[in-house]
């Protein structure tokens, strides 16, 4: 890629990658998100160590935990939470009156459901309902990206996400040696010096990546994973800043391949960014259907509760598997809104990640791969 990417570039335009959805195959714990091992303005691509027990847990609640296992545990919070209150006498569950509130109120505020699903449809539609000529255009930009890779790696693509970014590593990666072994002749001994560091440096990391990839899923969402906070603008700007200081003592192939290593950093940013719009409008649909099953199933249950309490002789139960059952149905109607929650809290941790694009990046981010793997070697992906 020859200039800075677009939101041409990372337009998402299915007809040209296909992607394995997120929940199938190995999806059970994001091996991807990675641990970061501060900020700063550094320039340097260190690898990051691997992260302590309490990072672990913070990261399998935002995004390596399955969405279903995290919104169960978020449901087991009342429930516990009302155990305990009965236990200690101060809400007796036995009393249908404040019962019946409370299961009135599920019924009313799962119905509420209807309106989020209905909603979420209608972004996705809203991103899929195109007249030819627009599809066209994505596709032939799609094309497009794609032979620029296919021309730097000399070879064609695959149409898999896994596949398809390792072999933009891969193309970073020997772009980064081409430049290193074009210093030896007449380059000055500091701008040496300084691509050196910046070969090393690069090479590292790319390695680390692969490694990375190598280990993870096959998923949209593990190979987004693998880059979620990567963003190369400060190696961009440190070669320009290169450029700058010696350009008139370097030699123009040294030059030539400093232009074509910046291209190879915004083709991994290119990436990164249409993984993402894929990942999104699948976690989207996924949340959309599994609210409108957890929100029927919450109804009935609740609906189920309102009627049992119109018994003349009270619940045919003994007292202990009455309290069980409406710890358990009060679980289930929280499910909803604990599925909305889990959803939620990945989406908007992906999205915060992601939010710089080349050749901006947010302050105190380092272009680096932030997290350690959570799973060595390559946990299962979560199914949705």
């Amino acid at each position: 890629m020859g200039g800075p990417t677009t939101d041409r570039d990372t337009a998402a335009a299915p007809a040209e990658f296909t992607s394995t959805a997120p929940g199938q195959g190995a999806d059970g714990d994001e091996t991807g998100t990675r641990e970061r091992n501060g900020t700063g303005d550094d320039d340097s691509l260190a690898v990051p160590e691997p992260p302590d027990a309490e990072r672990r847990w913070i990261d399998w609640l935002l995004l390596d935990g399955d969405r279903l296992h995290v919104a169960v545990g978020g449901s087991m919070i009342p429930l516990v939470t009302f155990a305990l209150l009965e236990l200690a006498g101060v809400v007796p569950l036995q009393r249908s009156g404040g019962l019946s509130y409370l299961f009135g109120g599920f019924v009313s505020g799962n119905l509420t459901l209807v309106t989020v699903v209905v909603s979420i449809n209608q972004l996705l539609l809203s991103q899929e309902l195109q007249t030819p000529g627009e599809l066209r255009s994505q596709i032939e930009h799609v094309i497009e990206y794609r032979n620029e890779v296919e021309d730097a790696a000399g070879r064609i693509a695959p149409v898999e996400p896994l596949a398809f970014l390792r072999l933009l590593v891969e193309n970073t990666r020997q772009e980064a040696q081409c430049l290193g072994g074009l210093t030896f002749d007449g380059t000055p001994q500091a701008a040496r010096e300084e691509i050196e560091e910046l070969v090393d440096n690069v090479t590292e990391h790319m390695d680390h990546v692969d490694d990375l990839l190598k280990r993870s899923g096959t998923g949209t969402f593990d190979v987004l994973s693998v880059t979620l906070a990567t963003n190369y603008a400060r190696q961009i700007n440190r070669i320009r800043q290169l450029r700058s200081a010696h350009g008139e003592e370097l030699p123009e192939p040294v030059m030539d391949s400093l232009d074509r290593l910046v291209d190879r950093f915004q083709d991994v940013d290119v990436a990164r960014q249409y993984f993402k719009s894929i990942y999104l409008q699948d976690e989207l649909s996924s949340l959309s259907r599994v609210l409108l099953y957890a929100g029927g199933l919450a109804e009935v249950v609740a609906g189920a509760v309102l009627l049992s309490f119109t018994a003349s002789n009270g619940s045919p139960l003994p007292r202990p598997v009455l309290l069980v059952v409406l710890l358990v149905a009060v679980a289930v109607c929280f499910l909803p809104v604990a599925l909305l929650a889990s959803f939620v809290l990945r989406i908007a941790t992906v999205t915060k990640r992601t939010v710089a694009t080349l050749p901006f990046t947010t302050p105190g981010r380092r272009s680096e791969i932030d997290r350690a793997p959570s799973g060595w070697p390559g946990a299962s992906r979560e199914s949705r």
